[in-house]
């Protein structure tokens, strides 16, 4: 009785609002973290902070915060950072997001593939990933939607994040079409000259798009293609950025970084620093599960060792790793009102000797801790 009174309240005070607090989130107990060093997901760093979590979400953020009492505190010696965000994967979707007979698949959504239950999750969490982007391959000129979701909790973040389209020689086929960039970009050029569907959506830049992209002139006509068409987004790829940077800048695209290899050569480092900067927004791919989701931070160590600010890579994993997937209102940020992915690291979370001691999504411990 008392909680359908309580519930009859909260629909006068949230009128028409379908997301209502239950009674019994009303009730629920606090958490505070205290850590030595909190990466906020903006390029800064709050010494001693605490931070109150409550249903699952940031309440307070700081130096100066009392814990209020009878909240349960947990007390971390080392650094602190938002979850990290991998901006291209297709972990636990066993192929579906492979098309193998259509190039045209705007109505496609990548959410269908998701299967919060698959093996792929627990690894990413090992590494301190709390979400991520599922995209279609780029084998196709226009692959379908990407979703955003969590690595635990089976939560879809965004269902329809970007439309995938492919823009490079992973598109061309042999034995169907398109055979060549000329048949592709005739293709692409006439979905988008009499859009329907996403593909007005994106053409209206209320969709944005993910431009998979492998070297100079395909970097250029991607800009080209998009600045006709007034096309937001990214581009995938940066390997061959070194040579486009101003162009790229100028178009006001982002650029998701490909995965880095044992042993890569300079010139894929020298393109994401120089990307950076010249103040282009950056994340990184991951393009799991063929590659270990360890890569990730990888890459970003590989490039703050040769000149990326430190702070810079860690925004890319984070806060503008969120902006570019459209969801920095909900993840990347340490911030109030924000979802509570935190992450406990021994160290620095881009230096490769660090590792992971605790993952939370949602406010609740989901890898490592006391579990």
């Amino acid at each position: 009785m008392l909680n359908g009174l309580l519930a009859v309240a909260l629909a006068a005070i949230f009128p028409g609002d379908t997301d209502i607090p239950s009674p019994t989130a009303a009730v629920e107990r606090m958490t505070a973290f205290q850590a030595k060093l909190v990466h906020t997901g903006d390029g800064s760093s709050i010494e001693d902070c605490v931070i109150l979590v409550k249903g699952g979400v940031i309440t307070q953020v700081g130096a100066n915060i009392k814990v209020p009492s009878g909240a349960e505190l947990i007390v971390h010696d080392g650094a602190l950072s938002p979850g990290l965000i991998a901006l291209q994967s297709e972990d636990g979707a066993v192929g579906e997001l492979n098309e193998s007979t259509r190039t045209v698949m705007p109505e496609a959504e990548a959410r269908y593939a998701f299967n919060p239950e698959h093996k792929d999750f627990s690894r990413a969490l090992g590494v301190g990933i709390t979400t991520l982007v599922l995209a279609p391959s780029p084998r196709s000129l226009i692959g379908g939607r990407t979703a955003v979701v969590k690595t635990s909790g089976g939560r879809v973040v965004k269902p329809a994040a970007q439309l995938m389209l492919g823009l490079s020689s992973d598109a061309l086929n042999r034995n169907k079409f398109p055979t060549s960039y000329a048949g592709a970009m005739g293709e692409l050029e006439k979905q988008f000259s009499n859009p329907e569907g996403s593909v007005s959506r994106a053409a209206g830049g209320s969709l944005p798009v993910l431009m998979d992209v492998n070297d100079r002139a395909e970097t250029l006509r991607a800009i080209a293609f998009a600045a006709r068409f007034d096309l937001k987004g990214a581009l995938y790829g940066s390997y061959w950025a070194e040579d486009v940077v101003p162009a790229i800048k100028e178009s006001g695209l982002d650029v998701v970084c490909t995965p880095f290899n044992v042993g890569e050569g300079s010139r894929g480092i020298r393109s994401v620093v120089g990307l950076s900067k010249a103040g282009v927004r950056i994340g990184f791919g991951l393009e799991a599960p063929d590659r270990h989701p360890e890569s990730l931070r990888f890459g970003v160590a590989l490039c703050v060792r040769d000149g990326l600010s430190p702070s810079a890579g860690m925004k890319a994993l984070t806060g503008d790793a969120a902006a570019i997937a459209g969801v920095s209102g909900r993840v990347g940020r340490i911030a109030r009102g924000l979802d509570a992915d935190l992450v406990l690291w021994s160290a620095d979370p881009v230096a490769l000797s660090s590792t992971v001691k605790a993952v939370y999504i949602d406010g609740k411990l989901v890898h490592g801790g006391n579990q």
